[in-house]
């Protein structure tokens, strides 16, 4: 999520630091780097959020033996996976 940031907002400050503008206000640097590195995760982190499935499966025989006895108690042997989400 951060490597776009992290990779582009070098180029980007070298290519503004040549302007005349830059060069006079020095103070702006560190904020305007903030700024930029901000604007690239609120644009990338939903990107990245999208690329992976929410929602993963796993065989009943990698839980907890407290929680496979909970599930064949229930259900019996019909359910081979229980599938979560994994959220953020």
């Amino acid at each position: 999520m951060a490597a776009p940031g992290m990779i582009l907002l070098p180029v980007i400050m070298e290519r503004l630091e040549k302007l005349r503008f830059m060069q006079k206000v020095k103070v702006l640097h560190a904020p305007l780097q903030v700024m930029l590195c901000g604007c690239f995760l609120i644009f990338m982190v939903p990107v990245a959020c999208g690329l992976f499935p929410q929602e993963c499966e796993l065989p009943v025989s990698f839980l907890e033996p407290e929680l496979q006895d909970t599930i064949k108690a229930k259900y019996g042997k019909l359910v081979p996976y229980v599938y979560f989400n994994k959220g953020l």
